[in-house]
């Protein structure tokens, strides 16, 4: 279930810790995590996704995190909220990017498994 309306909590501004555990989903996920660290519109579709999904993951499993907080270091509290999440949700925090065609380009059938012979 994603979240409509998905924020970051709000003392990410204002707390380092939160603030630090929320960059290092970002580190462990491989995606930007800045809007200034973004160098392409590639890096700013990535970050917006990545928001999304950490802010959703978040707000999903709130108690989750907010128990590690200030137990754990960032780095550490990040990776194990990250295998919880996926251990209950089946699914990661930051899923793959979805890919659209180009406008103009017609979509290629995806072939089952009797077309490939």
């Amino acid at each position: 279930m994603m979240l409509k309306d998905a924020k970051l909590p709000p003392e990410f501004e204002t707390d380092p810790w939160v603030a630090a555990f929320v960059c290092e989903l970002h580190v462990l996920y491989g995606t930007p995590v800045t809007g200034k660290d973004c160098k392409s519109k590639e890096d700013k579709i990535q970050y917006l996704w990545a928001v999304f999904g950490i802010a959703n993951a978040l707000a999903k499993c709130e108690p989750l995190w907010r128990a590690m907080k200030g137990k754990l270091e960032p780095e550490i509290a990040a990776e194990v909220f990250a295998r919880r999440y996926f251990d209950v949700n089946n699914k990661m925090i930051i899923e793959q990017l979805p890919v659209f065609s180009d406008r103009g380009e017609q979509v290629k059938a995806l072939s089952g498994p009797r077309d490939q012979n």
